[in-house]
């Protein structure tokens, strides 16, 4: 007999349809966004009058729907604009996924080149570039080119942009394409932010021809996300397999994290096939449970924290040292000074030039957009107070995952968990 002989495998038990509660999942309509949804039709509807668009500038945490909202509303607009005989393509990149301005300038122009990428009119027959390898004015040089064969009116979406940090050079040489006479198409740049103040830190040079217009996605209230996963059990799962408070309880924990819908959604699927998997072994249980609510929850947490930290770059990790030898004294939230002189001391342990505090202080915001860490005063309603930063997870999941990290350089924390659990003590 094999492993999957078992028929109980086959009944039916929870789960329904588990693609509904899948990231890539995409509803027919965008949930609880409406007034946003209006907003951003405003600001794209003077293309279909043959005028050109403002820059777009998007901000809010992870999973309030900004990417979804535009690969909503493009798409469509495309498609008006074409009956109206306007021609428009459509390109976007992940800035995360590149990390710098070269990087995200090739991956744009390999989306270019693609023929497969449905949403431009572009057929270029040209070879895709490899990452590395060539002068940067050629790189750009080559997605001008590019672009001078695409429609006359061209939209790119800047995805996750705050994570380009102080390289803005791909953005300055955007916004000055037309005046250097290196584009002629009218061009609109969308860029999708985590980060409430990255205009604030762009250079001059570049905040005086990006002339954007913002758009904010608020977070999900905790109302808006019952009704989000209300929706989506309704189609996920048989009938009568949710325990009364189970959609409640995953978005009172989101709302009082991000608000993220996003997150959400993946609590709602990692406790559904926990109480799946318990159906299996047990003919008693037959519904997903609070309990399996919180047991996702800090499975997910740890999953997401280790995973996150074991991919760190070598001086984010010291700068995450540095945040946790101080969480162990009990003296976070702690200002960006007070972690960067720490941090010194931590790069200077293991050998390493530290970096500028500038160059810190982008990793201490990375790994806020992460959940690593949280900044406390840094929201809409907290600009012009100092930044603090304290852990975003627990104290004990982010030694073990520093210790578990891929280089192997950080794998001695005996004497920071033995602070750390004093701390505790103190604390109880």
């Amino acid at each position: 007999m094999g492993y999957f002989d078992d028929d109980g495998f086959l009944d039916e038990y929870i789960i329904k349809d588990r693609s509904v509660l899948k990231p890539e999942y995409k509803p027919k309509k965008l949930e609880e966004r409406d007034e946003e949804l209006e907003e951003y039709v405003k600001l794209l509807r003077p293309l279909l009058k043959g005028w050109d668009l403002d820059n777009i500038f998007l901000y809010g945490h992870s999973g309030v729907g900004k990417t979804v909202a535009t690969r909503t509303l493009l798409p469509d607009l495309r498609e008006t604009a074409e009956d109206q005989d306007i021609d428009v393509d459509l390109l976007e990149v992940n800035c995360s996924s590149a990390n710098t301005s070269y990087q995200s300038t090739i991956e744009l122009i390999n989306e270019a080149r693609n023929p497969e990428y449905p949403l431009t009119t572009l057929n270029l027959n040209k070879p895709e570039l490899s990452k590395t390898g060539y002068p940067a004015e050629q790189v750009y040089d080559e997605l001008f080119d590019d672009l001078n064969e695409a429609a006359d009116n061209i939209i790119l979406v800047l995805d996750e942009v705050n994570t380009l940090g102080s390289d803005s050079e791909l953005l300055y040489q955007l916004t000055r394409a037309q005046t250097m006479h290196k584009l002629e198409a009218e061009l609109c740049i969308i860029g999708i932010s985590n980060d409430f103040n990255f205009r604030d830190d762009l250079p001059a040079r570049v905040k005086d021809t990006l002339c954007e217009t913002e758009l904010h996605f608020p977070a999900y209230e905790q109302s808006d996300l019952i009704s989000i996963l209300s929706r989506r059990a309704e189609q996920a799962f048989y009938e009568d397999t949710t325990e009364t408070g189970v959609i409640e309880l995953c978005a009172a924990l989101a709302s009082r994290d991000r608000g993220s819908a996003r997150q959400a959604i993946r609590l709602l699927r990692k406790a559904a096939e926990l109480a799946e998997n318990e159906a299996v072994e047990s003919d008693d249980l037959d519904c997903i449970e609070e309990q399996h609510v919180r047991d996702a929850e800090e499975i997910i947490e740890r999953k997401l924290v280790t995973t996150g930290i074991r991919k760190l770059t070598t001086h984010r990790k010291y700068v995450l040292l540095a945040v946790t030898n101080l969480a162990a004294q009990g003296k976070t939230p702690a200002q960006t000074r007070d972690i960067y002189e720490y941090y010194k001391t931590v790069a200077q342990e293991f050998g390493r030039d530290p970096l500028t505090r500038r160059g810190a202080h982008e990793h201490l915001l990375e790994m806020c957009d992460n959940g690593i860490l949280k900044n406390v005063n840094r929201d809409q309603r907290g600009r012009g107070r100092p930044n603090k930063y304290k852990l975003d997870t627990p104290l004990e999941t982010v030694i073990d995952a520093l210790e578990q990290e891929e280089d192997g350089e950080i794998n001695d924390l005996d004497n920071l968990r033995e602070q750390a659990n004093r701390q505790m003590t103190l604390g109880e």
